[in-house]
């Protein structure tokens, strides 16, 4: 049986009289909690339980004893005065300390806070409130802020970045909120806690060079149609030269559709950015973008590749990209083109500043090598501006399309026949 039920829009407590003190209670004891939070209804009743069970065994092993009668009609106990509490005696059972509520009550007091969180988010939440609760064996109401404190530290010895080691304190921060707000704990002890600079610095992602780009036009991707299940099969050979001619984001690639990419009659072949089509999704607002297509990737033959799926009726420009379980159409395409870079069999690029996102600052690189405006290689890019002026109004394709041609990449890209 619950300790707690919902009732005439409200929460009750409710906890069966064991059968010897039925005549001085009734079969039933219920008390109107006044609330329609259930994790504020949830910690009351669990206290109450603990208060009520330990009176109950005490008066079993004591007959004699005589406790305040509690007013009970029709198996309701009504407004109890004062909360129910054994006598002390050396002989009386020790009533058990009082927990209180956990983690997962915390979790969804702050997910109710916004229901239509993105699955991520949620998924990275109950990971660190695991992480929590698994290095300090203590309810979130127990916490003490120098808990928080060893937590970060821990984190640290792990030689986390700093900005990992904020974000994850961050969301334990944001946790404990939403517990304080809805009644859950008393405070939160980890508001405002700062992560001191690390003694190592983060890693610094850098461009891809020359040699490196020569290494990946040269290898079995290109030369011998290369094409893993894992890399999503045409996707693997398409991604990163897509990635180096227009610098957008992994995800923004794989789940490009069909219909993504324009023939327009002034402007030429354009690659639109968008979270307009199902299954799509944005990092930020300006994400959303148009971006010329450079002419080395129209004669490497990505335009005849759209034709031919198209043809075959797919919806997805790569149909053979597997989504991830939060519906990331480039997750696992990600992980397998890590292995390839790493691999001597594949690029054998061992610096791990170099990743797939490289080749998004190569990409920045060679627009400043091209003298683009920064205004405009941020458009190109999708990254935010950085003045409240820059804000206003669009910024032009006119401006666009000629600094997508005027870049220079210093390596050729290879012809993918269909």
């Amino acid at each position: 049986m619950s300790y707690f039920t919902y009732h005439h829009s409200s929460y009750w407590f409710q906890l069966r009289v064991p059968v010897p003190l039925v005549p001085r209670y009734g079969r039933l004891l219920r008390i109107n909690l006044q609330t329609q939070e259930r994790p504020v209804a949830q910690y009351q009743s669990f206290q109450l339980a603990g208060q009520w069970l330990a009176r109950f065994q005490a008066e079993r092993s004591d007959p004699g004893q005589q406790y305040p009668l509690a007013i009970a009609t029709n198996d309701v106990l009504v407004n109890p005065a004062v909360p129910p509490q054994p006598a002390p005696k050396p002989t009386d059972p020790v009533t058990p300390t009082l927990v209180g509520p956990g983690y997962a009550d915390l979790y969804q007091a702050w997910k109710r806070i916004d229901p239509d969180r993105d699955s991520t988010i949620l998924r990275e939440m109950r990971s660190i409130a695991d992480q929590m609760k698994s290095f300090c064996k203590k309810t979130p109401g127990q916490l003490q802020r120098v808990d928080v404190a060893r937590f970060r530290d821990h984190l640290g010895n792990q030689r986390l970045a700093r900005g990992t080691i904020a974000k994850k304190i961050g969301f334990i921060s944001t946790l404990l909120q939403a517990g304080y707000d809805a009644g859950l704990v008393p405070s939160n002890v980890a508001r405002g806690l700062r992560v001191p600079k690390g003694k190592i610095e983060t890693l610094v992602r850098r461009s891809y060079s020359t040699s490196e780009l020569e290494r990946l036009m040269a290898s079995s991707l290109y030369t011998s149609r290369y094409r893993p299940v894992g890399g999503g099969g045409e996707a693997a050979a398409w991604l990163p030269l897509i990635a180096l001619a227009t610098g957008a984001r992994l995800e923004e690639i794989a789940q490009l559709r069909v219909e993504d990419l324009i023939l327009d009659r002034q402007h030429g072949p354009l690659m639109r950015i968008t979270d307009e089509g199902e299954g799509q999704q944005l990092k930020t607002e300006s994400s959303r973008r148009i971006i010329p297509i450079h002419p080395q990737l129209i004669d490497a033959g990505l335009l005849r590749y759209a034709d031919l799926v198209r043809e075959a009726r797919h919806d997805w420009l790569f149909p053979e990209l597997v989504a991830d379980h939060d519906g990331r159409r480039g997750a696992n395409f990600g992980k397998w083109f890590q292995r390839y870079l790493r691999d001597t069999s594949g690029l054998g690029i061992l610096d791990p500043a170099v990743v797939y996102h490289s080749f998004r600052h190569t990409f920045k690189t060679f627009c400043r090598a091209a003298s683009i405006d920064e205004e405009v290689s941020d458009t190109l890019t999708g990254h935010a501006p950085t003045s409240i002026g820059r804000t206003y109004g669009e910024m032009p394709l006119s401006r666009l399309v000629p600094a997508i041609r005027s870049l220079v990449f210093p390596v050729a890209f290879p012809i993918i026949q269909d």
